[in-house]
């Protein structure tokens, strides 16, 4: 456990350096490579990596800072600092020019549109999906005292039968219309709450053994094949729930594996480092791309070009979230 959260910058910055070409993978397609293309086309489970991630962080910060005796007044401050300025930073420069450019009436109705797509109303209520991950991951937050004040007093069984009630959820979340709008999130609830078991019950986990890395290959092959051929065939398809659903064994696979591979990288660490603002800028870049005809212009380019100008603007937007996190430091 420790090896893996001493690599957990590295994997966020290989995670983030995924979910871009993914989602460039989504709008431009690729020149048939059989491996490369299957990689690529599961690159959406690097969102799971950092819901595990996120469970698991949690619960260690929770029991650290004792928030169950002293509050989560603390704990909600610090978490929603660090999600809210970036997403302020980037998205409402984002949600302006989608108001302005992509709404063809008035300005009152650009106004609304802005406000239910900055608010997040538009996700939860319309399904509009463009920074789903930070309204997840908020939603989670506030979910987490709960869960964890429930989960911690429980032996493994029950905690299972808490994971498998949240599997429940998740695939309720596909057929109930009030739900069905924002399942992309719901589906990611079960590895959300995996990592928050798993940091729970840390001091009890046992040391990885080389049948468990063969084991978890074996799971990661059979699956990621699967889920990447549901991605990219057009005969073979399985419903997006049980799809998102797949990617919790293959979280944990893949992260049973890279405990046991020395990956350390400067690179990625820093690229780790800004894993949010990377995911929001590269997700916002995308949609002006398309608008102005640039993706049709540097076509398999962008595969390239998007990271780079992603990475290029993601280092000023950290420097200004410093600046104003230490001004409201000095003031707390």
């Amino acid at each position: 456990m420790n090896k893996l959260l001493e690599k957990r910058n590295t994997i966020y910055g290989l995670c983030s350096v995924w979910i871009i070409l993914f989602h460039t993978f989504r709008r431009i397609g690729m020149p048939y490579l059989p491996v490369l293309s299957n990689i690529i086309g599961i690159g959406n489970m690097a969102v799971d990596v950092f819901f595990f991630f996120s469970g698991l962080c949690l619960s260690l910060s929770a029991a650290k800072h004792q928030y169950l005796q002293i509050g989560w007044r603390e704990f909600f401050k610090r978490r929603f600092n660090r999600i809210i300025i970036p997403y302020l930073i980037i998205c409402v420069p984002y949600y302006a020019w989608n108001a302005i450019c992509e709404t063809g009436r008035g300005a009152l109705h650009k106004a609304i549109v802005f406000g239910a797509n900055l608010s997040s109303v538009s996700f939860w209520l319309r399904g509009t999906q463009t920074t789903w991950y930070v309204y997840g991951i908020a939603f989670f937050y506030l979910l987490f005292p709960l869960l964890y004040r429930v989960s911690v007093k429980l032996d493994r069984k029950k905690r299972l039968c808490i994971l498998g009630g949240m599997i429940g959820v998740a695939i309720l979340s596909a057929y109930v219309p009030i739900l069905k709008n924002s399942m992309i999130v719901w589906a990611r609830l079960p590895v959300f709450t995996v990592g928050m078991f798993v940091g729970i019950g840390q001091e009890k986990m046992k040391k990885i053994r080389m049948a468990d890395t063969a084991v978890s290959i074996l799971v990661l092959i059979a699956l990621g094949w699967v889920t990447s051929a549901s991605e990219i065939s057009e005969t073979f398809t399985i419903p997006q729930v049980y799809r998102f659903l797949l990617y919790l064994p293959m979280t944990i696979a893949l992260l049973t594996i890279l405990s046991k591979i020395g990956i350390k990288s400067n690179a990625f660490a820093w690229i780790g480092g800004l894993s949010l603002e990377v995911y929001l800028i590269h997700i916002t870049l995308l949609h002006p791309v398309k608008y102005y005809g640039i993706m049709e212009s540097v076509g398999y380019w962008l595969y390239i070009l998007l990271p780079v100008l992603t990475l290029c603007l993601a280092l000023p937007v950290g420097r200004i979230e410093k600046l104003i996190l230490g001004k409201m430091d000095d003031r707390g």
